[in-house]
């Protein structure tokens, strides 16, 4: 029975991030993260400090997406402020 819960149940990764931009650059930093798998814009200010989520799935579990955040041309920094693991199939046996 086991088996079964493995095959079906799947891991998330949830990450808040603080995404410090330059304030130039603003507006093309936004569109390019609106453009990523998983990363949701939240709150945004004209100097340039952005609140984001990058959610990532099993597949992608390793800090990929968190990652490319840097590759942002006009990210200064970006500062992981919370992060939430699950795993569905740990949960689902305990529950058992």
């Amino acid at each position: 029975m086991n088996e079964v819960i493995n095959q079906e149940a799947s891991a998330i990764s949830i990450a808040g991030m603080l995404v410090h931009a330059s304030p130039e650059r603003l507006s093309t930093v936004q569109m390019q993260l609106a453009q990523l798998p998983g990363v949701e814009i939240h709150a945004v200010t004209p100097e340039g400090k952005l609140v984001v989520t990058v959610d990532e799935s099993e597949e992608q579990v390793k800090g990929e997406s968190v990652m490319r955040l840097y590759d942002i041309d006009g990210v200064l920094s970006a500062s992981m402020i919370y992060h939430h693991f699950e795993n569905d199939a740990a949960e689902q046996e305990t529950s058992l």
